[in-house]
C-alpha cells in the first residue's frame, strides 16, 4: 500500500504539472457557478389548453369563481376559450406543448368531455386532466352554483399528480446528466491520455521490473481518475444540492468513474497515442449518454437500455439526489455498478498486462 501511495503521489504531481487535474477542479467550480447562478430554478413549461365549452357551463363557473377573487376571467383567461372543435384541432396541431377539451351535452351523462393530447403527451398528465375535470363537472352539475364558493376551492383531486416533481428546481434536475457527462466519462479520457503518454515515454519496462509490479502501476493511475473525480463530484455537488444523498450519490460516481477508466486502460492497450482512439472514445460517449434519454423522457424506457451502466448512474443519481420511496433503486444501481466495475478492473489489467508484454 505504501508503495502504491507513493506511485499515487507522484501521478498527482505529475497531473498538476501537465494541468489536467487543474483543469478538471476549475471546470467544476465554473460549471458549478453557473448552475447556481445563471441556469434557472424554473422553466416556464406550462401546458396551453385549447376549450370549446359548447354548454358555457364551465364558462360560468369560471366566471363567478374569478369574479370572486377579483379577477377578469376575459382578460386572464380568454386565450384559452376557442368556438369551435375545429378550432380546438387547429390549435392542438400548431402548439406542440398544447391538449384540448371540447365539453358537449351528453348523453347518458350530463356532459360528455373529449380531451385531445399530443402523442407524446405523458400518461399521468392525461390521467389527471381527466380526473381533475370529472372533479369539477361532478361539482357544478347539480346545477351550478348551487355551493359556495370555498367548497369549489377545497374539493380537490391530487393523488394522480404525486410523483410528477414539479416542486424540484430545474437546475437541481440537471444534476444527474452534468456528473454523469462531466465527471463520469472523465476516467475515460484521462486514462486513455495519461496511459497512452507512459507508453510514448516508454516507461512501461520500467515498471515491469521494479519491485511495485505492473499492478501497482496501474492501480495509481485508477486512483489518480478516482480522487479527481471524487473531488470534482464534491463541488459540484454540495453547493447545488447539498449533503441530501451525497455519501451514496458519491459512491455511484466513483463506481462509474472506476468503469470509465478500466475502460480506459483496455484502449490504451491497443492504440499508440491517446488521438489514435479518439474515434472510440467519442462512440463510447455518445453510447454512454443514450440513458439520458430515459431520465429526461420515462415514456422511452426500452430493456436494451439498463445493459448500459450509465443507466443506473443516472437513475442511482436521481433517486439519491431526489428521495422519494426509491430507495431500492439507489442500491440496485451501486451492486450493478460495483460488479461491472469490479469485473472490468480485473479485465483491463490482464488485457493491459499482456499487450505489453507482447509488445516487449
Amino acid at each position: 500500500m505504501a508503495r502504491i501511495g507513493n506511485l499515487l503521489r507522484k501521478d498527482i504531481v505529475l497531473g498538476i504539472k501537465d494541468v489536467f487535474v487543474i483543469l478538471e477542479v476549475v471546470f467544476a467550480i465554473l460549471v458549478m457557478v453557473l448552475i447556481v447562478l445563471v441556469v434557472p430554478d424554473e422553466i416556464n413549461n406550462e401546458t396551453q389548453v385549447f376549450l370549446n365549452d359548447e354548454t358555457e357551463i364551465l364558462t360560468e363557473f369560471m366566471d363567478r369563481m374569478m369574479a370572486e377573487f377579483g379577477i377578469d376571467a376575459a382578460n386572464d383567461l380568454g386565450e384559452l376559450y376557442v368556438d369551435s372543435r375545429e378550432e380546438v384541432i387547429a390549435g392542438v396541431v400548431d402548439n406542440p406543448s398544447a391538449i384540448g377539451l371540447v365539453i358537449a351535452e351528453g348523453s347518458s351523462a350530463p356532459y360528455s368531455v373529449e380531451l385531445m393530447s399530443q402523442p407524446y403527451t405523458q400518461p399521468t398528465l392525461i390521467d389527471f386532466v381527466k380526473v381533475d375535470m370529472a372533479d369539477v363537472l361532478s361539482i357544478i352539475t347539480p346545477p351550478a352554483g348551487l355551493y359556495t364558493p370555498d367548497v369549489y376551492q377545497s374539493v380537490r383531486v391530487e393523488s394522480l399528480a404525486t410523483g410528477l416533481r414539479d416542486e424540484i428546481p430545474f437546475n437541481k434536475r440537471l444534476m444527474p446528466l452534468v456528473l454523469l457527462f462531466m465527471i463520469g466519462i472523465m476516467g475515460l479520457f484521462i486514462m486513455v491520455s495519461v496511459l497512452g503518454q507512459e507508453r510514448a515515454d516508454q516507461t512501461m519496462r520500467a515498471f515491469r521490473v521494479s519491485p511495485g509490479g505492473l499492478w501497482s502501476f496501474l492501480a495509481s493511475k485508477h486512483l489518480l481518475v478516482v480522487v479527481t473525480g471524487a473531488v470534482t463530484t464534491s463541488i459540484l455537488y454540495l453547493p447545488v444540492i447539498g449533503t441530501q444523498g451525497y455519501l451514496p450519490s458519491l459512491i455511484i460516481m466513483v463506481l462509474t468513474i472506476l468503469i470509465g477508466s478500466s475502460i480506459g486502460m483496455i484502449l490504451a492497450a491497443y492504440f499508440d497515442n491517446p488521438m489514435s482512439s479518439i474515434g472510440w472514445v467519442l462512440l463510447l460517449i455518445l453510447v454512454f449518454n443514450l440513458p439520458t434519454i430515459s431520465l429526461l423522457a420515462p415514456i422511452f424506457s426500452p430493456g436494451w437500455l439498463r445493459l448500459i451502466p450509465s443507466y443506473h448512474t443516472l437513475f442511482g443519481l436521481d433517486a439519491a439526489m431526489f428521495p422519494d420511496n426509491n430507495a431500492n433503486i439507489i442500491w440496485t444501481s451501486i451492486g450493478v455498478l460495483g460488479g461491472v466495475a469490479a469485473a472490468l478492473y480485473l479485465v483491463s489489467g490482464i488485457v493491459f498486462g499482456a499487450r505489453i508484454r507482447k509488445e516487449n
